[in-house]
């Protein structure tokens, strides 16, 4: 079995996090729409303000995901707030219960309040993040938010 480690990223690897989010978008068009630019890459322009608690997701010492934390909720206003800005894992590592652990390890690297929003289209995500938050027995509820509806969970990290 293969060890699981959330890594943090430097800021010299903010251009692999940028190249791996072309997978992530490519994945999250089955389910809402982003243009594609003239140099045929998907326009994604958070980056830079999701780019403050950044992290890789290993399976030993592959590149199996990143996971972008930061410090307060875009969806509620709350700071400090834990918030998981975005949340990837390749293909090839989904099912094996590297997600799951990730999220555990983030959860720890960041202990306090935490808002994790799913849209509703999100129909795999939907799945995943309940299971994934099981041993925080979140409170979660819907909410609108810039034209989308969301699930939002709610639950502190110790």
């Amino acid at each position: 079995m293969s060890a699981i480690s959330l890594i943090p990223a430097r800021p010299g690897q903010k251009p692999v996090i940028a190249n791996l989010l072309q997978l992530y978008l490519h994945d999250m068009t089955e389910f809402m729409p982003f243009p594609v630019g003239a140099d045929g890459r998907y326009a994604y322009d958070f980056l830079d303000r999701f780019w403050r608690f950044p992290h890789f997701i290993m399976s030993d010492d592959e590149i199996a995901g990143f996971a972008l934390v930061i410090d307060e909720c875009p969806l509620t206003g709350r700071a400090p707030c834990w918030f998981m800005a975005e949340f990837f894992v390749l293909k090839a590592y989904r099912g094996s219960g590297t997600g799951r652990a990730a999220i555990q390890q983030a959860l720890q690297a960041h202990p306090g309040q935490w808002h994790i929003a799913v849209p509703h289209a999100n129909r795999a995500a939907q799945t995943f993040w309940p299971k994934a938050l099981a041993l925080q027995s979140p409170s979660s509820r819907d909410i609108h938010f810039d034209g989308d509806d969301w699930r939002l969970h709610q639950f502190e990290a110790v």
